[in-house]
């Protein structure tokens, strides 16, 4: 009992510490090229639980994506390269409001006029304007 609570005390450890931020997805997000990066991360920021969810750290999956069960990647940042070919796929008119096309894509599953406030009530912890991804 005592190296099982060990054991998942370690776990936890290394875990936390290893915890994803909101810059490094943001950086990479911005470096792969996806467009409305802002928009992206906050629909990260929010499919993923804060990079906390269960579908997140069992299958390095951010946005929730799913054919029948949710579709599990190598990294995080193949889940990131997987959404820029999604984007490239399906978002045609780069005129149109993003949370629209979210919208017209059923991209998630909370009600379409919920989805784009909860996306828009996001709050960063870094400061977007002046994220600084050289360093990333």
């Amino acid at each position: 009992m005592k190296s099982i609570m060990l054991l998942l005390l370690l776990c936890t450890c290394c875990i936390n510490v290893f915890a994803l931020t909101e810059k490094e997805v943001y950086c990479y997000i911005k470096k792969v090229g996806i467009k409305h990066p802002e928009v992206v991360l906050r629909q990260a920021i929010i499919e993923s639980g804060h990079f906390k969810s269960v579908v997140f750290k069992t299958r390095n999956n951010l946005f929730g994506f799913r054919n029948k069960v949710y579709i599990k990647f190598d990294t995080w940042k193949t889940c990131i390269e997987y959404y820029k070919r999604w984007q490239l796929k399906y978002y045609k008119n780069e005129h149109q409001n993003y949370y629209a096309f979210l919208q017209k894509r059923n991209f998630s599953s909370h009600s379409k006029s919920r989805y784009e406030s909860s996306l828009k009530r996001v709050k960063f912890s870094i400061d977007i304007e002046h994220c600084n991804c050289e360093d990333e």
